[in-house]
Parts: structure tokens; sequence; C-alpha cells
């Protein structure tokens, strides 16, 4: 896609600002999943919620400088589906960071006598998912779907990983809360790797 209006110009670079603090809360979810220590996940906690508060406001400043240029400019044709799927795009990377908010306030539900650092291979799929998500903000600031590929492999087996959850505990007649905590956080795992997948979509979509 070409940018050649200043207003589209200005809403990209807001994107790519999105994209910046959400590969910060990506990294700190992921410290947050990797550490024991009571006191130091306390810090992340606050870390993960400032952040999203912060991305909330820039997805608003976003959608609010598209409707002026809007207004302004009455696009047609690429650059008005350009401005609406740069409005998706940032809700795309806004709900990323919900997710990473949620697997926190879990977490801090868990404490102090236990967090996600101890429930087997969360923090390895956590990592996974960050790296889809890392592919789709490369291509974002880029504006080209060119790990698209990566992206879609690392979606399916993140569906195949929350699959076999969903089939363990639906086999058992019980249920230990690992398992229980370990299905919602792949939950919020998953869905994180859907929006990085959106958002590939959305680039191939403007192409």
């Amino acid at each position: 896609m070409s940018l050649t209006a200043t207003e589209l110009e200005r809403l990209k670079s807001i994107l790519i600002h999105m994209a910046q603090n959400i590969r910060k809360i990506l990294q700190i979810t992921k410290r947050l999943m990797e550490v024991e220590g009571f006191e130091q996940r306390k810090m992340f906690w606050r870390e993960i919620e400032d952040t999203a508060i912060i991305l909330d406001k820039i997805r608003r400043e976003l959608v609010n400088e598209t409707l002026v240029f809007i207004a302004r400019r009455q696009p047609l044709g690429r650059e008005l589906l350009s401005a609406h799927t740069l409005i998706s795009i940032a809700y795309d990377v806004y709900r990323i960071s919900r997710y990473c908010r949620e697997i926190a306030r879990i977490d801090s539900m868990l404490a102090p006598s236990s967090g996600l650092s101890t429930i087997t291979s969360l923090s390895k799929a956590f990592e996974e998912a960050v790296k889809a998500v890392e592919a789709a903000l490369d291509d974002l600031v880029e504006f080209s779907p060119r790990r698209v590929s990566t992206v879609n492999e690392i979606d399916n087996h993140t569906d195949e990983i929350y699959k076999n959850i969903l089939l363990e505990i639906t086999s058992s007649t019980t249920v230990s809360r690992e398992m229980a905590v370990k299905a919602l956080i792949m939950r919020h795992i998953e869905r994180i790797v859907d929006h990085a997948q959106y958002i590939e979509q959305y680039l191939s979509e403007i192409l």
C-alpha cells in the first residue's frame, strides 16, 4: 500500500507507536511467566496494567484522528480502505495488551503461594505467541505481510496445544486447579496469536 497522504502517514506513525508498546508489554508478560519472586511479579503486574492503559489511549487517539481525516478529506477507494484498516489493526494490537493484562491478573490471583511459572509449558507457549506477534509487528512497520507463513504456522501449533488441553479436561472426571488455569491461560495465548494473524490478513487485503 502506498500511503501518500500526510494524514495517513500520521496514522501509521501512531500505529508504530502502539507496536513499540506492545513489544514492551509482551516482554514483561513473558518475564512474569518465568519468575517466582512475589515482589518482582507485583512490579510486572503494575507495568503491564500501566502499559495497557497507555495503549488504550493511543488507540483512541488513532480512532479520533482517523475520523477527522475521513471528515476532512472524504477519501474514496484505497485511501478510505486504508483508513478503515488502520483502525482495525489498532484494535487487534490493543486486544493483545488486554490478554496480557488478563494473564497478569490471573497470576496475581494465584499469589503469593503460587504463580504461572509453576505451570508446565506455559512460558514456552507464550514465547511462541511473542514470536508470532513480533513477526506481525515487523510486517506492520514495513506494511508488507512477508512473514504471514510464520504467523500461520505458530497459529496452527498454538491451536493444537489448546485443543489437546481441552481434550484432556473433557476426558477427565476431575480437573485440577493447575489444569484449569493452564486451559484459561492457553485460551488467552491462542487469542493473542489470532490477533497477530488478523494483522497479517488486514495487511494482505490492503496491498
